[in-house]
């Protein structure tokens, strides 16, 4: 009988690593996008500082890598293929 997904060797390492970053990105993006909203109603307008828009091409980064661990940890598990 085949082991199950949860047991697997390569599931932890892989798949919740990816969705751990993951989520920690969209978190990340979600703040920001919040600090933003609030410091922009401060200061009437104009575009983010340069940390804003950095801190969040950093986010949206990880998420991209987030996704791409987890695709390629199930690709390495013994279920899933090309």
């Amino acid at each position: 009988m085949p082991v199950s997904i949860a047991y697997s060797s390569t599931y932890t390492p892989n798949v919740i690593a990816g969705l751990l970053l993951t989520l920690l990105a969209a978190v990340l993006v979600l703040g920001l996008t919040t600090c933003w909203s609030w410091a922009e109603d401060r200061a009437l307008g104009g575009p983010p500082p340069p940390s804003i828009r950095k801190l969040t091409a950093l986010a949206l980064a990880l998420f991209a890598i987030g996704i791409f661990w987890q695709l390629i940890g199930y690709l390495r598990m013994e279920w899933a293929g090309w």
